[in-house]
């Protein structure tokens, strides 16, 4: 009867000691992490352009204006576009447009359009399209 009693009791709290782990584990909201979402690229992704010297997108509502980084790749041509760089416009609905223009316009080939940004310091998504050109 002792033996089964001491079953019990290390089953019991083997049981208590595993449910505290889960739940201490999923109880940390000061780690949540909102990532900006980016949406409506332009030119649209995978769709043939004639040129391409002008691209804007749209960022969510949590996104800092500030951190925002577009990198433009066209073959071995790399071109970063700091904030200042960009024009960056709040929407009525809280989201910005975030426009750039290239120097010169791309006739041919391949770009890759990537923009990384933050809403908090550790927060951050990049997110990109590649648009096809001839």
């Amino acid at each position: 009867m002792m033996k089964l009693f001491l079953k019990l009791g290390s089953i019991l709290l083997c049981s208590l000691v595993a449910n505290t782990a889960f739940a201490y584990g999923s109880t940390s909201s000061s780690a949540h992490c909102d990532r900006p979402l980016f949406t409506a690229f332009q030119p649209a992704p995978n769709k043939y352009t004639q040129s391409f010297n002008e691209f804007s997108i749209i960022a969510s509502a949590n996104t800092t204006p500030s951190s925002v980084v577009v990198h433009v790749s066209v073959g071995e041509n790399k071109f970063e576009f700091t904030a200042k760089d960009l024009t960056i416009v709040p929407l009525k609905n809280g989201h910005l447009e975030i426009k750039g223009k290239m120097n010169r316009p791309v006739e041919n080939g391949f770009a890759r359009i990537s923009v990384t940004a933050h809403s908090k310091p550790g927060c951050e998504r990049t997110d990109g399209v590649l648009i096809r050109i001839y």
